[in-house]
């Protein structure tokens, strides 16, 4: 396998894609490639930031009642203080946190679920044009590219999601780097398309030249 087939394994193997065999082969070019080592923290930590990215998970209406419902039931049960009366309440407030700690952590299980969900669903798409790739988990997506030369004087580097044969401008950057991560603005809907143009500074609605850079359908 020749040098650039090896670096094209890097997306992949940022999410646990390929085969034991391959991983196995990639892991030896890793240990003494450090472009492979240096793209492939960016694509990991890419990664980690969409799934930490999925929509806030929202606790269940129910637990808010459920709670409440502890409370008042405990409530005969609360005494006003008194010297040396300290044992029922706080064996009410105990029952009552007890409650409201179960509830929270039903929620908490809930919502890693989530997450491992959309770990799960994290994919790569390849690109044309440029050396790189479109990380995607459920709607949302970034785009990593590698090797990009900064924008001329005066211009920018324009991302769109192209959708239905219409574009959505989703994040302007400068290049330059070695290994850019620009985050899409807008969500990726399925078989739509990444693309990059170079526009005027500041980017504009909608493109005005042929895109340079585009990915496969997501």
């Amino acid at each position: 396998m020749g040098d650039d087939a090896v670096h094209d394994l890097i997306a992949a193997y940022a999410l646990d894609a390929l085969e034991p065999d391959e991983a196995r082969g990639y892991e030896q070019h890793l240990a003494g490639c450090e472009r492979c080592r240096e793209e492939l923290a960016s694509l990991q930590a890419t990664a980690g930031a969409l799934a930490y990215g999925a929509d806030p998970a929202q606790p269940p209406a129910a637990l808010r009642e459920r709670i409440l419902e502890a409370a008042r039931a405990e409530r005969p049960n609360v005494m006003p203080l008194r010297q040396r009366s300290w044992t029922r309440p706080l064996a009410a407030v105990a029952a009552v946190a007890a409650c409201a700690a179960i509830g929270l952590a039903a929620w908490n299980v809930s919502l890693h679920h989530d997450l491992n969900r959309t770990r799960e669903a994290l994919r790569s798409v390849p690109l044309s044009g440029a050396r790189g790739t479109v990380v995607v988990a459920g709607g949302s997506g970034a785009l990593v590219v590698s090797d990009l030369t900064a924008a001329p004087a005066g211009k920018t580097y324009e991302a769109w999601v192209i959708a239905n044969g219409h574009a959505s401008p989703a994040g302007t950057f400068a290049g330059g780097n070695r290994t850019l991560v620009i985050p899409l603005a807008h969500k990726l809907a399925a078989g739509a398309v990444v693309a990059v143009t170079i526009e005027r500074a500041g980017g504009v609605s909608q493109p005005t030249q042929k895109p340079f850079i585009t990915s496969a359908p997501v």
